[in-house]
């Protein structure tokens, strides 16, 4: 952790607005996102090199970051480092944290996500990951002044090189959800009430705007739908779009 101290250096000689390839998997099931050791950028002067294996490696104790894009309410559930700890005494860490954008020049505030996952000590090329744990990813966060800030992740990652500095990584792995987001206090339709089994799935598409209902407050809950509405539907939900 405490390489975490460093960062707000860091984050103001970055470009926070740059990222990683989206994350474009939809549906409840499980999604994993993976960075590779080429997306990482060198946070401390030292030699790296990645082999022909693709794992990045570096002579002294160095930081590495790298921009993560997750989707807002994304549920982040694991984190797994590919890492060659071949060093007696070294081990590399990764976390993921989320960091306020701010002006070049001020401090950004972080948060970390859940527990950090550790390599173990001289057992060579291995999968690490952290105990299972739960983050939802907000698109702001409050850092105690009252005021929402735009927030911007990043997946972190600390060689601590031993004697040998033979420590290596070759990108970590994310596992997360898209979870139904949680509805209102009170329903927008009359006729989908809060004690309905379609409640909360109901008020998602209300508030994403994939739909308005059928008449007035109502949802017409038990209305035939259309294979036009079904498309309208999906392609609202979905953010469906083509390129030139």
């Amino acid at each position: 952790m405490k390489a975490l101290f460093r960062v707000s250096i860091l984050v103001a000689s970055f470009a926070l607005g740059s990222s990683a390839a989206p994350a474009q998997s939809y549906g409840p099931e499980e999604q994993v996102l993976t960075v590779g050791a080429a997306e990482f950028r060198s946070l401390t002067s030292g030699d790296t090199s990645i082999d022909s294996n693709g794992y990045l490696y570096g002579g002294s104790e160095i930081d590495y970051w790298a921009p993560l894009s997750l989707p807002e309410g994304a549920v982040v559930e694991k984190i797994c480092l590919y890492a060659d700890d071949s060093d007696p005494d070294g081990s590399i860490a990764a976390y993921v944290f989320g960091a306020k954008l701010v002006p070049v020049g001020e401090d950004p505030a972080l948060r970390i996500a859940g527990s950090d996952v550790s390599s173990s000590s001289n057992i060579g090329f291995g999968v690490y990951c952290s105990d299972p744990f739960s983050y939802t990813v907000r698109s702001r966060m409050d850092d105690g002044d009252g005021t929402p800030d735009p927030v911007a992740y990043y997946v972190y990652v600390v060689v601590f090189p031993g004697s040998q500095n033979a420590l290596g990584f070759g990108g970590v792995q994310l596992t997360w959800r898209r979870p139904v987001s949680p509805p209102p206090p009170s329903p927008t339709f009359g006729d989908v009430p809060a004690g309905d089994a379609g409640f909360p799935y109901v008020e998602a598409l209300a508030a994403s705007g994939t739909t308005a209902g059928c008449a007035g407050e109502t949802f017409c809950p038990d209305a035939s739908l259309t294979r036009r509405q079904m498309a309208v539907f999906l392609a609202k939900a979905l953010g469906l779009h083509w390129t030139d």
